[in-house]
C-alpha cells in the first residue's frame, strides 16, 4: 500500500506501536523489465507509470496535458533533468503532431535532445519524473516520515533506504 496510510494499516492490523520500521523506498525491477506498467525506457508499453491503477493521472495525462512551464517543474523538481524547459519543449513540439501514448513514443520525442553518450541517464531521469509526480511519492514519502513518530514505540528505530537525492534529502532534512 501507499506509504502514507501507514498508521491506518497498522491500526487496522493492532500493531501500533512498533519496534522498528523499515522503508525501501525503490521501484521493483520487475516494473523496469516489462513493458506493461509504462516504466521502462527499454520496453514498450503504455505510458501509464502508476503505482495504483485505481490513481487518475497517468504519465500519459502529464506528457499530454501539462503546459510547457509545468512540464518543465516535473523534470527539473523530480528528475533534475538539465535543461528541463527543453525538454518540455521538444515534447509538447511532438505531441501537437500525435498525442503521446507509449513510451517508445515518449522516446522519440525526446529523441532531438537526448544529450549523446547520455541516453540511458537522461531517459531514466525524465522517466523518473514522470514516475514520482504520476505517483506524488514524494508527498507518500513525507506522510510516512511524519507517521513514524507516531507509531514507532521509544527507544524504536526507524531504517529508509533511499535510492536518489530527492527522497535522500527528505530523509536527511527529517
Amino acid at each position: 500500500a501507499d506509504f502514507r496510510w501507514l498508521k491506518n494499516h497498522l491500526r487496522f492490523l493492532h500493531m501500533l506501536p512498533v519496534d522498528g520500521l523499515l522503508a525501501d523506498l525503490g521501484v521493483s525491477s520487475h516494473q523496469f523489465d516489462t513493458g506493461a506498467r509504462g516504466f521502462s525506457i527499454r520496453h514498450d508499453g503504455p505510458l501509464d507509470m502508476r503505482m495504483d491503477h485505481r490513481a487518475k493521472t497517468t504519465a500519459a495525462d502529464i506528457v499530454n496535458g501539462y503546459d510547457d512551464v509545468r512540464l518543465a517543474q516535473v523534470l527539473g523538481n523530480y528528475g533534475e533533468v538539465s535543461g528541463a524547459m527543453r525538454v518540455a519543449k521538444a515534447i509538447v513540439h511532438a505531441r501537437t503532431a500525435k498525442r503521446i501514448t507509449t513510451t517508445f513514443e515518449l522516446l522519440a520525442a525526446l529523441d532531438p535532445v537526448t544529450p549523446k553518450r547520455e541516453e540511458n541517464s537522461f531517459r531514466a531521469q525524465v522517466f523518473q519524473a514522470l514516475r514520482i509526480a504520476v505517483n506524488d511519492e514524494l508527498g507518500s514519502l513525507e506522510a510516512l516520515l511524519k507517521q513514524s513518530a507516531e507509531v514507532i514505540a521509544p527507544g524504536g528505530k526507524l531504517v529508509i533506504v533511499s535510492y536518489h537525492s530527492l527522497e535522500d534529502r527528505l530523509v536527511k532534512n527529517w
